[in-house]
């Protein structure tokens, strides 16, 4: 967490957040055969991670713009730029056949979550970790139950 005024604001980003991957079939988690979770460990895409990420495409696109001959450069698609993000974010994972429920032993490798992540068809699955990388609930912590008590009325407010 960041150390200034408002670091009791901040999303605690400095670890990943777990998807249990969901068939969008059955809406239930995809289980291995003995009944372990697949999952995804995914990066906050505000974090250090993501902010480096974002930084190496920025001098990307300056140094192709300086390249160019008239400044100008084509846009990159914006979504093979989200899943090029998405696989750098992807910290680990447990892959599962949806319908053997077989274990995929692929090595988590940002090329590997590309290739997860990219073909038509897969799209069921990326969007699992690019909401969860985007959403800050996922990083904030979780208020504890025993909190104070609401505050009542103010006696301005009470006064009147």
């Amino acid at each position: 967490m960041t150390n200034n005024k408002f670091a009791s604001l901040a999303a605690d980003v400095s670890r990943p957040f777990r998807v249990e991957l969901v068939d969008p079939v059955t809406e239930d988690v995809i289980r291995d055969l003995d009944g372990k979770a697949a999952y995804i460990n995914i990066w906050a895409a505000d974090g250090a991670q993501g902010r480096a990420y974002d930084k190496s495409k920025r001098k990307d696109l300056m140094l192709r713009i300086k390249k160019s001959r008239t400044g100008k450069v084509d846009p990159d698609d914006a979504l093979e730029e989200n899943i090029a993000k998405c696989a750098a974010l992807t910290e680990s994972w447990y892959l599962v056949d949806r319908l053997t429920g077989e274990p995929i032993d692929v090595p988590c490798t940002p090329e590997n979550a590309a290739d997860l992540y990219s073909p038509p068809g897969m799209g069921w699955l990326f969007i699992q970790p690019w909401v969860a990388s985007n959403d800050a609930a996922n990083f904030l912590p979780k208020p504890s139950r025993s909190s104070a008590p609401t505050p009542g009325p103010s006696s301005a407010a009470a006064g009147s």
